[in-house]
This record gives C-alpha cells, sequence and structure tokens, in this order.
C-alpha cells in the first residue's frame, strides 16, 4: 500500500511537471520574462544578459511574496557561455531586508564547469560550502536547493546531493540576484540563452512533493527530461 502511495504521487508530479513545462515553452517564446504563478510555486525566466551584469548592480527578481521555509528551488541554466574558462553566472538567493543572509552558487562555463555553493549568515559570516575546479555542475538535470522546516538546506549541482539537510536557522526567499562579472569593465559571460527558475512552496501537508527525498526528486526530474526528449522526437517524425 505504501508503495502504490509512493508511485502515485510520483506519477502526479510528473504530470505536473510536463503540464507546467508545456506552458512554459508555449509562453517563453513571447516572453523571456514570463512570470507563471500558481497557489503553490512560481516561475520566471531571465534572458542571458543578466549573467553579464556586475556585482554591485545584479539583475534583481523580488518575490511579491516572499517563500518562507518551505521551499523547492529549480534552476535551470540554458545559457550559451562565451569561450573563456572564467565566465561564469552567479546566482544569489536572499532573504527580506534587513537580513544579509543568502545562499549562493555559481556555475562556470563549460571549458571546466567550476562550480560552488556558499551561505551568508549573520553568525558564520561567508563560508563556502562546496567547490569543485573542473566538471562540478551538469546541464543533465537542473540545479535544486531545497530547504524544508525540519530538514534544513539541501543542494544537488545537477548530477548528485552535495549539501544535505544543513540547518541555517529557516531561510526565506525574498529575492534572486543573477550576475557575472565582478566589475562592470570585465568581458562578457553569455551572448545567447536564458535562465529559468522554478519554485514550489507552502506547508508540507499542502504538496505532496515536500514528502520526496530530494534523491528522488533528482530521479523524478531525469525520467521527466526523458520523457519530454521522448515527446520532441515523437512529435518530430
Amino acid at each position: 500500500m505504501q508503495t502504490l502511495t509512493w508511485l502515485l504521487i510520483v506519477i502526479i508530479i510528473i504530470i505536473h511537471l510536463l503540464l507546467f513545462n508545456g506552458n512554459q515553452q508555449s509562453n517563453a517564446q513571447y516572453n523571456n520574462n514570463q512570470v507563471i504563478k500558481t497557489k503553490n510555486s512560481e516561475h520566471f525566466v531571465l534572458p542571458y544578459s543578466a549573467t553579464n551584469s556586475d556585482r554591485l548592480h545584479p539583475l534583481v527578481y523580488t518575490y511579491a511574496i516572499p517563500k518562507t521555509t518551505n521551499w523547492i528551488l529549480t534552476i535551470q541554466n540554458n545559457l550559451s557561455y562565451t569561450f573563456n574558462k572564467e565566465a561564469k553566472t552567479i546566482v544569489k538567493l536572499q532573504e527580506p531586508r534587513p537580513s544579509d543572509k543568502f545562499i549562493e552558487i555559481a556555475m562556470f562555463s563549460d571549458i571546466s564547469k567550476k562550480f560552488w555553493a556558499a551561505v551568508n549568515t549573520h553568525d558564520s559570516g561567508y563560508v563556502r560550502l562546496y567547490e569543485k575546479d573542473t566538471d562540478g555542475w551538469s546541464r543533465d538535470q537542473p540545479i535544486i536547493i531545497a530547504h524544508e522546516n525540519n530538514q534544513g538546506l539541501s543542494i544537488t549541482n545537477g548530477k548528485r546531493i552535495i549539501v544535505d539537510k544543513l540547518s541555517i536557522n529557516d531561510f526565506t526567499i525574498g529575492s534572486i540576484a543573477v550576475y557575472g562579472k565582478d566589475d562592470p569593465q570585465s568581458v562578457l559571460n553569455t551572448y545567447a540563452g536564458d535562465i529559468s527558475f522554478d519554485v514550489i512552496y507552502g506547508n508540507p501537508a499542502d504538496s505532496p512533493i515536500f514528502f520526496l527525498p530530494l534523491g528522488m526528486l533528482v530521479g523524478v526530474g531525469g525520467l521527466v527530461i526523458g520523457l519530454l526528449f521522448f515527446k520532441k522526437r515523437k512529435i518530430s517524425y
């Protein structure tokens, strides 16, 4: 009975993601800044120019209603990087002001695929939780950052879990900042593509997705991508 329940939950999530992804694809061609909101989710896409902003003037998306405590954020990097191993995208999840707490990830160009994940808190300051100079992230599956009241912070790099159940004394997403340049005179980081953000949030009792372990979410994400790829090939024939 428990196995059947899990199977039904997974099927519901797959159907939801398929429908949501189809809505994204049909609308993204008209507006790269498309915002799609439902009761427990919010989606937006930023153009490649966001990563050519500098660290003092990032492109910031502010949530009208901050996402508190229980949330899962997926990031799909569809950016085309310049031929420069230092070309990068910095994504910073920020708490509402006056808090200086944030979660940060960095995705470097395909030449190195350098990646890091960091947090900044009042008590500990800025700390790199994970850093790898080569092959540190993958486009095969989305980057997933999740926080749950009793489980803490977890992060995947598109291949595996790199931060697991880290306690950071709660975290509310107020905004997401994106940039890539260290200063305005730095060379361009990207020249095409976009980067999309999907957050599911709310009381775990109201959303069965929160009962799935993060590892299973990664597996389901891979299955969804496979189904979408098969669907596209079938349509092309």
